[in-house]
């Protein structure tokens, strides 16, 4: 049985702030005041709270819905200062470089609205190229003949100085393999930093549109370079969500919702399936996101079905994430994560059934679901 009251509790702090926060910021502004109050959780009602609605439809609801914008915003300042004040530094030890936003804030698919935000630090002097270069005019021979490997070791041993020397009061972890996570302290953010470098595609080379763009990411502990395509990834997911009018992304967030809020016995297998996984299974359930506005708890059904043909059809299972880089169900260790996430979402769906129809105790039917209107 699933204690919805308890989930919901825990979505808001997600997605505003702990309540003790909240509490804290009260009281302290009420002694200033002069006054007190016993209602102290000034946190906002966000539109799923308000809803006529049980728990755990407002839960579904919820978990489903973008993070505040302004939070939102915050993450991406916070991201794109910290970044900007590296590339400054960077600069005066010789090394031109400049940032980018990857991972789920810049595709509004993260679920807290204190969000984690990954920035990509690259490195501009030197660039990969892709062979057979397009255009041999465009691209000089480089000054510096260092390995490109070498030469991001050295970017991420700089940044490592810099920011540990001018974030005194900031908790700068430089232990990741691939990334300096940075927390506490003047941060209003937990920030990756991520050293990195360009790789030019032939597909960028052919039409220079930077989504085309590859990257490679230094991994500190094995002293390698690993491609990746993050800018490709959120064009392609931004496109299909833009067809499903907000279904995709809407999915997404459920899913890592789910995941947030199961025990961690269960978390640990679940998280097998990282968050690109649930990304591209999402991805692919094409016109099972094609759900009217009104009629959102269609989507946790659209989700049921997609999870169970994946589930029990092997020859379904042989799907790719969006750039086409890998396949998705590479381990058994992920078939065992997608059945906790079936059964979760099973468990949720058939509690948002037996709202709907109270007295029942075996029976489902998804087209209850499927026609239930909610304005939101």
């Amino acid at each position: 049985m699933i204690d919805f009251e308890k989930r919901l509790a825990k979505l808001k702090d997600r997605r505003q702030g702990a309540l003790e926060r909240a509490t804290l910021d009260s009281m302290m502004i009420l002694e200033k005041a002069g006054s007190f109050s016993s209602h102290l959780d000034n946190r906002e009602r966000e539109a799923y709270e308000k809803l006529g609605q049980s728990a755990s439809i407002k839960y579904a609801i919820g978990a489903m819905s973008a993070v505040d914008d302004a939070s939102t915003q915050v993450s991406i300042r916070e991201g794109e200062r910290v970044a900007e004040t590296l590339s400054g530094l960077l600069k005066t030890a010789g090394i031109n470089t400049t940032y980018r936003m990857q991972g789920s804030v810049p595709l509004n698919i993260h679920i807290k609205g204190h969000s984690d935000v990954d920035m990509l630090i690259l490195e501009e002097s030197t660039i990969l190229v892709q062979n057979p270069v397009v255009d041999t005019f465009r691209y000089s021979e480089p000054t510096d003949k260092r390995p490109m490997v070498e030469i991001i070791k050295r970017l991420r041993e700089v940044s490592e100085e810099k920011l540990t020397t001018r974030y005194h009061e900031v908790e700068v972890d430089c232990d990741n393999a691939k990334s300096i996570a940075m927390s506490g302290g003047s941060l209003q953010r937990k920030i990756d930093i991520v050293p990195s470098c360009w790789l030019d595609t032939a597909e960028y080379q052919n039409t220079n549109d930077e989504s085309e763009r590859g990257v490679k990411i230094y991994d500190k502990k094995s002293h390698i370079l690993l491609g990746n395509a993050p800018f490709k990834h959120i064009k392609l997911v931004d496109e299909k969500d833009k067809i499903y009018r907000g279904n995709l992304k809407k999915c997404v967030r459920l899913l890592k919702t789910l995941v947030a809020d199961m025990p961690d016995y269960k978390k640990v297998k679940a998280k097998e399936l990282s968050s690109f996984d649930l990304v591209a299974i999402v991805y692919h359930m094409n016109d099972l996101l094609n759900v009217n506005a009104y009629t959102p708890l269609a989507l946790v059904a659209a989700i049921e079905t997609q999870l169970g043909n994946l589930r029990y059809i092997e020859v379904l299972r042989d799907i790719s994430v969006p750039d086409g880089s890998r396949k998705v169900f590479n381990s058994d260790k992920k078939l065992e994560a997608l059945a906790i996430f079936h059964d979760e979402i099973s468990a949720l769906s058939r509690a948002i059934y037996k709202d709907l129809v109270p007295g029942v105790l075996h029976t489902y039917d998804s087209k209850v679901l499927n026609e239930k209107v909610i304005a939101l």
